[in-house]
């Protein structure tokens, strides 16, 4: 079943959030940032610099990328290219999410899945393209939304050491991100990619699955799989590299 997945990438980043609880995290920013970082922290070390130098490098250190330097069309085209086709897990995620699928099909009798869809080869070729299509129907709309609406695609880390509250912002951050200014607003890109997501199923699975009702549980389910993406954005850098290519592999 589809939330087994979610599941699964929900109690894996749960467990990398709580070893990550008492490291140090890394900085976020871009390479000029850590340099102002560095400079700051020299500064403070030798004594010879104002307290309002020090505060004003400080905190270009720790601001958000995206809140100073925004995409443009092409920056976000380019985002999400490697959003949607260039991550490791753009053929491996698909066959996890299809082999789930296959494991616990949706329904029950007599509204199951039909045999050509949780039997043999045809049936796992159809649960892929399933999944497939759903992935780069979501990336497409979201694309096409965030660029219509001025709206940031890109996950803004939080900048509390705290686990509790870094993991709120993470959710948070799916129902609400930034414009291309700096500015809070609702995620529309999200919303709309999700219902997006959703609907495509409309046009090839079998009876009983393709209509509104389901189609809005496929986009609910879409917008827990956003949920857990950021949770793996704003926890990656204290995660070990094994877990790291996993969540990689199975998830994105």
């Amino acid at each position: 079943m589809e939330r087994a997945k979610l599941v699964l990438v929900f109690a894996t980043l749960a467990l990398a959030a709580s070893s990550a609880q008492d490291r140090p995290k890394p900085a976020t920013g871009s390479s000029e940032q850590s340099n102002a970082a560095f400079a700051s922290a020299h500064v403070n070390d030798s004594g010879m610099g104002k307290r309002g130098a020090n505060s004003s490098t400080t905190s270009a250190a720790t601001e958000p990328q995206h809140q100073s330097e925004s995409l443009g069309v092409t920056g976000k085209f380019r985002y999400y290219l490697g959003e949607t086709y260039l991550l490791p897990g753009f053929l491996t995620a698909p066959a996890f999410r299809a082999s789930i699928r296959m494991a616990n099909p949706p329904g029950h009798f007599p509204n199951a899945y039909p045999a050509d869809w949780r039997q043999g080869a045809e049936g796992i070729g159809r649960n892929y393209g399933d999944a497939m299509a759903q992935r780069i129907t979501f990336q497409t709309a979201r694309f096409a939304t965030n660029t219509l609406i001025r709206e940031d695609p890109r996950y803004a880390p939080s900048s509390s050491h705290n686990v509790f509250v870094r993991s709120l912002h993470a959710f948070t951050h799916t129902f609400a991100d930034r414009s291309d200014s700096g500015r809070c607003m609702p995620a529309f890109s999200n919303f709309t990619g999700a219902a997006a997501a959703g609907l495509v199923g409309n046009a090839y699975l079998p009876p009983g699955f393709a209509n509104i009702t389901h189609a809005g549980q496929r986009a609910t389910l879409q917008l827990g799989f956003v949920a857990a993406g950021n949770l793996y954005r704003e926890f990656a850098p204290q995660m070990p590299k094994p877990m790291r290519v996993f969540v990689e592999l199975i998830g994105r």
